[in-house]
């Protein structure tokens, strides 16, 4: 082999042992970059509940049954780790008061509840799998179609979630979330079309467990 053709050889070899890490570099940077995420969620809610220490009948339990949970959460980001999410889970469920453990909840109606939220979620910046953890706060709507909770109320909720997020490409994955959603009921008399109950109101309480496909943009 002549001297040019050994130059010629060597220079070759760089230039292709540049581009492909030109390549693996452009391809870290694109999966390191952040992204917009929208992800429809699907469901079930559990731990629906709350208390009341009523002067006259003393203490009362109320209990919102379990139920499918649909939702949608939406990640704007920030940096690599850190997304602003707005947060909107609704349920279809029942209302009921608990008449203790051998008779069981008594069936006061439906209840639609509904819950929209501003908040942050912290992710792991780097792997296929990446751990998250969110915080949340906003309005929880308590939408009753009974005679016991004649009224529809919105009242300020805070949330606390985690889980974890599988990517299968750079575009899409899969969210696995289970969240702790706490409401204030307010310390206003509960009252429905004949009576009034007067006392204390203890926060309601709800857990959902979901999972969603992220689309990531």
């Amino acid at each position: 082999m002549t001297k040019a053709r050994r130059h010629l050889h060597r220079t070759l070899s760089v230039t292709a042992a540049l581009a492909t890490l030109l390549a693996a570099a452009t391809s870290i940077a694109e999966a390191q970059k952040p992204r917009f995420e929208i992800t429809p969620t699907y469901g079930h809610s559990f731990l629906g509940g709350f208390e009341i220490d009523d002067i006259e009948f003393g203490r009362l339990d109320l209990e919102i049954g379990d139920a499918e949970a649909r939702g949608l959460i939406v990640g704007f980001p920030v940096r690599r780790n850190l997304h602003i999410e707005l947060y909107w889970n609704e349920q279809d469920t029942s209302f009921g008061l608990d008449e203790g453990p051998f008779l069981g909840a008594a069936d006061l109606g439906a209840m639609d509840v509904t819950y929209l939220h501003g908040g942050v979620a912290w992710s792991a910046p780097l792997g296929q799998v990446r751990p998250f953890a969110a915080l949340s706060a906003g309005i929880t709507r308590l939408s009753p179609e009974s005679d016991f909770l004649p009224e529809t109320e919105n009242r300020f909720s805070v949330g606390l979630g985690g889980g974890a997020k599988i990517f299968f490409t750079d575009h899409f994955g899969l969210r696995l979330e289970g969240r702790l959603l706490v409401t204030s009921t307010g310390d206003e008399d509960l009252c429905c079309y004949d009576c009034c109950y007067e006392g204390e109101r203890d926060d309601l309480i709800q857990a959902v467990a979901s999972v969603g496909f992220i689309f990531a943009f």
